[in-house]
């Protein structure tokens, strides 16, 4: 029989914890964002640095959020780590804003975007559908995943594992036969611009990278219902962020032995045009199953993640109380999945998700900022706390992280300050709900 912790079932495996990461992070935005960052960085030395640099930044917070994790292996990831640095306030605030935006307006992106693939794919002229169809589609799926993450938390990371290893293979086959029979031009990677540097790689095609590898700390989400989580979640966020990192990096070896760096400026699917490029029109249909496996699994990973920091928040008593509820047979929290759910859905049918999560960006970055921060925050103040895992390499590890992720959030400020402080006072919207669920947890007590 296994274990249980806050009634959740310790059931995921570390494979499980590195493929719902996995799963997470390569979604659309290794299909698109090189096109785009061809226009800011004309140069394919720099732009093979820019996404390694972005996987060495990813392997450097995995290194430091693995301390927290080790430390805190409950339900909630950062949640639960900004409650113990800062007070709950801190983790209340990072849990609203994903409650309120971040993952219903994820899921409602990436249900669309799953949509949008599938349409051409299984039907002859999307276009004469109605505008309807695709909201139907992203509606279903975000339904089915959610009943499947409702009925089991295990079949639910089995489909993750089968979902996001069915991508990788594709991923691997069509890269290897463009490599090995393709027509490229490894010629393309003599591109070089004078204009570049090392300050155009942290400027906005950094931001772009940045996206991409988003979402690398997921398994945090669901350490309470892992085995051993002590060990599997550090081991979950290292191993992912590697494989991540290779599978990017050869994945624009791939883009720029397509297609040299001018002809990909502005490109938005990137990846069908590289493809079609070394290996004719015919794999098109394969490139679509590909993206619509890697969307279909950063869907399921948001919808099984999520709800675990409504659920620890509910359990602390400054959230809805039946937000902590657990189902008495599937052990899953059936409330926390069933509004993240509903939230999505609306979100879909409004429209409005994309200029919402764009709000989000620069509050998400704070949020890895203080998180990482928290490491350094415990050590001065609770150096008696038990660490399983430390941080290699610390403090250097843990201030190279939080300092180049400052210098990304300054130059998303300065690039749209607006959107940012609108982003804040979303988030402040939550002060008021805390106090009221805060004073009523004293008075109940």
């Amino acid at each position: 029989m296994t274990e249980k912790s806050d009634g959740l079932r310790k059931t995921l495996s570390p494979l499980d914890a590195v493929m719902i990461v996995v799963g997470n992070v390569v979604g659309v935005g290794i299909f698109t964002t090189t096109g785009f960052m061809a226009a800011d960085l004309p140069d394919a030395r720099w732009i093979m640095l820019a996404w390694l640099f972005g996987g060495f930044l990813t392997l450097l917070g995995a290194l430091t959020y693995g301390e927290l994790g080790a430390m805190f292996p409950r339900a909630g990831g950062d949640y639960v780590y900004l409650r113990e640095a800062y007070g709950p306030w801190a983790g209340f605030l990072v849990g609203w804003i994903g409650f309120l935006i971040i993952n219903p307006a994820s899921i409602a992106a990436l249900a669309l975007g799953f949509a949008e693939y599938l349409l051409p794919v299984v039907v002859r002229d999307p276009a004469a559908l109605p505008p309807l169809a695709p909201k139907l589609i992203a509606i279903a799926a975000i339904l089915v995943l959610t009943f499947l993450n409702y009925a089991s938390v295990r079949w639910a990371s089995r489909a993750q594992n089968l979902v996001s290893g069915l991508n990788l293979l594709i991923i691997f086959c069509i890269v290897a036969a463009g490599l090995l029979w393709g027509a490229g031009d490894w010629a393309h990677f003599e591109c070089r611009s004078e204009d570049s540097s090392i300050f155009g790689i942290l400027g906005p095609p950094m931001v772009s990278v940045f996206f991409t590898y988003s979402g690398w700390f997921v398994s945090a989400y669901v350490a309470s219902e892992m085995k051993d989580p002590q060990k599997t979640l550090p081991f979950s966020l290292i191993v992912s962020s590697i494989i991540v990192t290779l599978v990017y990096v050869v994945i624009n070896v791939f883009y720029i032995y397509a297609l040299p760096i001018p002809e990909m400026k502005g490109i938005v699917d990137i990846g069908r045009r590289t493809s079609e490029a070394l290996l004719g029109s015919g794999v098109s249909v394969f490139v679509s199953v590909m993206i619509m496996f890697a969307v279909l699994g950063s869907l399921n990973s948001v919808i099984l993640t999520a709800p675990r920091i409504y659920f620890a928040m509910a359990r602390d008593g400054i959230f809805p109380k039946i937000f902590g509820t657990v189902h008495p047979e599937h052990q899953t929290p059936q409330w926390s999945i069933a509004a993240q759910a509903v939230i999505s859905c609306a979100l879909v049918l409004i429209g409005a998700f994309y200029q919402l999560l764009s709000y989000s960006v620069f509050f998400m970055l704070l949020t890895s900022v203080a998180t990482a921060a928290a490491v350094f925050v415990m050590r001065r103040r609770n150096p008696e706390l038990e660490r399983p895992y430390k941080v290699w390499g610390y403090p250097s590890t843990t201030l190279v992280f939080v300092v180049s992720y400052i210098w990304i959030a300054i130059r998303i400020f300065l690039y749209n300050p607006l959107n940012a402080i609108i982003g804040i006072c979303i988030t402040l919207t939550g002060v008021p709900f805390y106090l009221y669920w805060r004073k009523r947890r004293a008075v109940e007590a």
